[in-house]
């Protein structure tokens, strides 16, 4: 099956200009913290890809504010914890010698899509060290946000989304739902 022809994704294209005209009409402003969720291909034919996706998130959100964006990396776990796919016990010990470490320059996002990966190389955008659930955070409070990224509950009070939280942020969707929202970890966390 042939990908989709740019006209049978999106009536016309979708530009920085488009894109920060729909994001202010939805009341996004400049000085906000915004936890981005987002899909490159649900937003239709966008021209330049997420490149374009992130300058308007910038543009309109500006440097007093702070754009923050998911860019877990699952992958990196102790073995016998692997469940999708399982890895055969009997290659438990070399992943564990082998698997290269947490690097936040370089550890590729997984399965957070084409917008997150390429948020975290921006220039001045700010990565948690925390290798499985990191988010990357540029603007205003991006060191607050990713700073000190706990270990232990990656997606609770010493996380990222604990920031958000304080700094009254809002989750903003592009092209997706609230399905992929990861600030309900902490208010699961909080709930037990």
């Amino acid at each position: 099956m042939s990908p989709p022809l740019p006209e049978e994704m999106s009536a016309e294209p979708v530009t920085v200009e488009s894109i920060i005209s729909d994001l202010r009409a939805i009341g996004v402003e400049p000085g906000q913290t915004v936890l981005v969720h987002s899909s490159l291909s649900a937003l239709g034919w966008v021209c330049g890809g997420a490149p374009t996706v992130v300058d308007a998130l910038q543009r309109v959100i500006t440097e007093s504010g702070t754009v923050v964006m998911p860019t877990h990396s699952p992958g990196n776990r102790d073995p016998a914890n692997m469940e999708n796919p399982p890895v055969p016990e009997s290659w438990h010990d070399t992943i564990r010698e082998e698997m290269p470490p947490y690097r936040p320059a370089l550890t590729p996002t997984q399965g957070m899509g084409a917008i997150p990966e390429c948020f975290r190389n921006y220039p001045e955008v700010q990565r948690s060290g925390h290798p499985q659930h990191s988010f990357a955070a540029w603007g205003a409070d991006a060191a607050f946000v990713t700073t000190d990224h706990g270990l232990n509950y990656s997606l609770g009070d010493q996380s990222p989304l604990a920031r958000i939280h304080d700094l009254d942020g809002d989750v903003l969707y592009l092209g997706t739902t609230h399905a992929t929202c990861t600030s309900l970890h902490l208010a699961e966390h909080r709930a037990d």
